[in-house]
């Protein structure tokens, strides 16, 4: 039997204070100098449960503009998740979808249940705000590696229907602090964002790594849903 680690066997580790609050200041103030000079893409999708809303920095432009983000994906991010795996990962080849900074501002933002295309994805907290928590079910998928996709979709439905879900999972909801970094096998663990409050926009950064050269049958229609507010031929990208 293959050894698991920590990480693969609970599906996610927290570390705390894995930035300082300067650095992380640091990355909010170029994150504040990108929003002055840009407009950011307001993303919104009604989904039954709960929305998709937020706005995005996408990881094309955040190559070319907040280069101290991006080295942090590259350099220190990438090498803690190698750690914890204990495996040789990479940053996905989908620039625009493999690092991502998202912003909530207090009220209905809020970002849908789902499951991600790539095996660990890393959330960095930037700030603290009231609400704004990640809720997720660790490791609660038969995932059946990007094949098979309509028995992918009617074993997830399965699995997660309430009673189904209320017997075999356990919910876990981590709240955003300064420097706080979850690492999560996203693509078996059903998670979401719900709404911040008060009077700051939640802010994080989402960097997403699998194996060197994977493919994502989802992808364009996925980053479609994700990026863009045009119409969306699936009612579900994550299928297909």
């Amino acid at each position: 039997m293959a050894y698991k680690t920590e990480l693969q066997s609970k599906g996610y580790q927290v570390i705390e204070d894995f930035l300082n609050p300067s650095e992380c200041q640091k990355l909010l103030d170029g994150i504040q100098d990108f929003r002055d000079n840009n407009k950011l893409q307001e993303i919104f999708r009604a989904v039954r449960g709960r929305n998709l809303h937020y706005f995005v920095i996408r990881g094309d432009q955040i190559e070319k503009n907040l280069s101290d983000i991006h080295h942090l994906y590259i350099g220190k991010v990438k090498q803690k998740v190698n750690e914890l795996v204990r495996d040789e990962l990479a940053p996905l080849s989908n620039l625009q979808a493999r690092l991502n900074v998202n912003i909530m501002p207090p009220g209905d933002y809020e970002y849908r249940w789902h499951y991600d295309r790539n095996y660990i994805t890393a959330i960095l907290y930037l700030n603290k705000v009231q609400g704004g928590e990640t809720e997720f079910y660790p490791n609660n998928r038969i995932y059946l590696k990007n094949k098979y996709m309509a028995l992918q979709k009617l074993i997830d439905w399965v699995l997660n229907l309430p009673f189904i879900r209320f017997f075999l999972s356990r919910k876990v909801a981590i709240a955003p602090q300064v420097g706080r970094l979850i690492v999560m096998q996203a693509n078996r663990s059903l998670h979401s964002v719900t709404p911040a409050m008060g009077d700051h926009d939640r802010i994080n950064i989402i960097m997403a790594y699998d194996f060197p050269s994977v493919e994502f049958p989802v992808e364009k229609g996925l980053d479609k849903y994700i990026y863009t507010r045009d119409k969306q031929e699936s009612t579900d990208p994550n299928y297909g």
